[in-house]
């Protein structure tokens, strides 16, 4: 870790981010194979088993495009409210190993389902594929006689605000969403440096190859979330934050954007946190706190 952020975090998120660090896990420098290898050996450490009370089944959905994989949980018959779930890793990385235990977890302590997408993924796939995919699966969930919330984090939580927002005027939009510390602007390539542009476990450098291995535009992208769409009607919404996260920067902008039109939103800053602490939910109290305000909103959201 770079000295100049020893002081910003406490012992806990430290030692989290010295064993995250170890696996290399987002670094840019190997192939694709290897980010992918180094990544998944990183989330096995960190994983948490599945609570025994939650159901998971692994089904497919067959669009005109291609089929795409999801996984089911579910713990209660009784329950009315749903979640649809896009994972994390810069549209590069993750799948449905990678996010499970925190879907499950969400799962057992909100009793709602929850839907995790294996969304097509780049290099395999260029953009807009991705959120085409994310797009296609909320109509394929939405059930307009049950609750549903979107909810993803980071290029996940870009993917949930993008399916918010094309769905916003339409009977069956979601109820809520929850974006967790998403890339909201799309435009970090700029000349200048951002705040904690050379953050541990997401940098600047890292945003920007994620951005060109999706083939994601610099301008008018659907990535953007603040300058390439009207945020009239949008759902009530979290958003969660990192604070020593370059991404960090845009969730002013987006919480002004949003509230210009009336929107319901609630803004919760991870204060010494940097980016992907959800995987540090169980090792770090501050991360735990924030998961559980996550947590409580989703339960709270009738």
């Amino acid at each position: 870790m770079i000295s100049k952020y020893e002081k910003l975090f406490d012992n806990e998120i430290k030692e989290f981010i010295r064993i995250a660090e170890s696996f290399d896990a987002k670094s840019v420098s190997g192939s694709i194979t290897e980010m992918r290898q180094s990544y998944n050996e990183m989330v096995r450490h960190f994983k948490r088993d599945r609570p025994q009370n939650v159901q998971a089944e692994d089904k497919k959905v067959d669009f005109k495009e291609r089929s795409v994989a999801y996984r089911h949980y579910s713990k209660t018959s009784g329950n009315k409210s749903d979640v649809i779930y896009f994972h994390g890793g810069g549209f590069v990385l993750g799948g449905l190993e990678s996010h499970d235990d925190i879907c499950a977890e969400i799962c057992d302590i909100t009793g709602y389902d929850v839907f995790l997408l294996d969304y097509s993924l780049a290099p395999e796939v260029k953009y807009p594929e991705f959120f085409l995919d994310a797009i296609r699966f909320y109509y394929f969930i939405k059930n307009p006689e049950r609750r549903l919330i979107v909810m993803g984090d980071s290029a996940g939580g870009t993917l949930a605000g993008f399916v918010s927002n094309k769905v916003r005027n339409v009977a069956i939009r979601p109820d809520a969403q929850v974006l967790i510390y998403p890339d909201l602007a799309g435009q970090i390539n700029g000349p200048n440096k951002r705040q904690f542009w050379d953050a541990p476990l997401l940098n600047q450098d890292e945003i920007g190859f994620y951005h060109k291995c999706a083939g994601l535009p610099s301008e008018k992208g659907l990535h953007d979330l603040i300058r390439n769409f009207d945020n009239d009607n949008m759902p009530k919404t979290l958003l969660v934050s990192a604070e020593i996260d370059p991404l960090a920067e845009d969730c002013q902008a987006y919480i002004e954007s949003l509230k210009k039109h009336g929107c319901d939103i609630t803004f919760l800053e991870g204060l010494g946190l940097p980016h992907g602490f959800l995987r540090a939910r169980h090792l770090s109290r501050k991360a735990r706190r924030v998961f559980n305000e996550i947590l409580n909103f989703l339960i709270q959201t009738k």
